[in-house]
């Protein structure tokens, strides 16, 4: 199983592409694993943290790319919450980093 940060950094990408593209070049549906993506973050979300909880932006991020798609006609107010959490996903991203760093190295001791 991927750690949690990774799951988090293809969440990134998938979020910097929705940012980055002509809004006619989005793909009209979800990505390809982007499910799996998601249900990995939300069980992570829903598991106890021993270090800084850092999934809520991600869950943010996968409510707000499934909206997306789900509401077509509101796809600009989804687009902009995408935009906003960005930056805060990408600080979650990096303590998750953080906390898997400081399990194995507890792990080591």
């Amino acid at each position: 199983m991927k750690p949690l940060s990774e799951h988090m950094t293809v969440l990134i990408a998938t979020a910097e592409d929705m940012m980055r593209r002509p809004v006619h070049q989005i793909p009209t549906h979800l990505p390809a694993g982007f499910s799996e993506v998601a249900a990995a973050i939300k069980q992570a979300d829903n598991s106890p943290c021993d270090g800084i909880r850092a999934t809520r932006p991600a869950v943010v991020m996968c409510t707000a790319i499934e909206a997306y798609f789900a509401e077509p006609q509101s796809q600009d107010y989804w687009q902009m919450l995408i935009g906003a959490t960005l930056p805060l996903l990408r600080r979650a991203a990096w303590q998750a980093l953080r906390n898997e760093r400081a399990v194995s190295e507890e792990a080591r001791r």
